[in-house]
């Protein structure tokens, strides 16, 4: 594995890594709506900062936003006065759906960029989905 700190090194593909780390995060949040608040390259690993499952309804509709989006006081007002234990019988469902494709897409991504396969791996978030279900 690449060693940030290694200076002589200085043919790593950096921009492979960022490249990585911005297909997981928009997949994720294009067709799990998941939660993804960050994805970026840091210390030469792919980082993906997300949640998996849904807490409000907000995360379905804006997912990687924490502010509720102006005009759409309907949703803020769901977030506080919805009853919560709706949420956990939606994430029987959806849960298993978010770490098939948080599989699927660092899958994906080590067969784009098979060279960092290590650098996509060290640091993700969920590593126990990569144990299987």
């Amino acid at each position: 594995m690449h060693s940030y700190y290694n200076k002589k090194d200085t043919d790593f593909d950096f921009a492979g890594v960022d490249a990585a780390a911005e297909y997981i995060g928009l997949n994720l949040r294009k067709w799990g709506r998941v939660d993804v608040r960050q994805y970026k390259e840091k210390f030469g690993t792919v980082r993906v900062y997300c949640s998996l499952g849904i807490y409000m309804w907000h995360q379905l509709f804006w997912p990687g936003y924490v502010c509720n989006q102006y005009p759409y006081k309907w949703i803020w007002v769901a977030d506080v006065y919805f009853p919560k234990w709706v949420f956990h019988l939606i994430n029987k469902v959806l849960l298993p759906y978010h770490r098939w494709l948080y599989r699927l897409l660092y899958q994906r991504a080590i067969v784009k960029w098979p060279h960092l396969r290590e650098e996509i791996l060290c640091s993700a978030d969920w590593p126990e989905v990569f144990k299987g279900d």
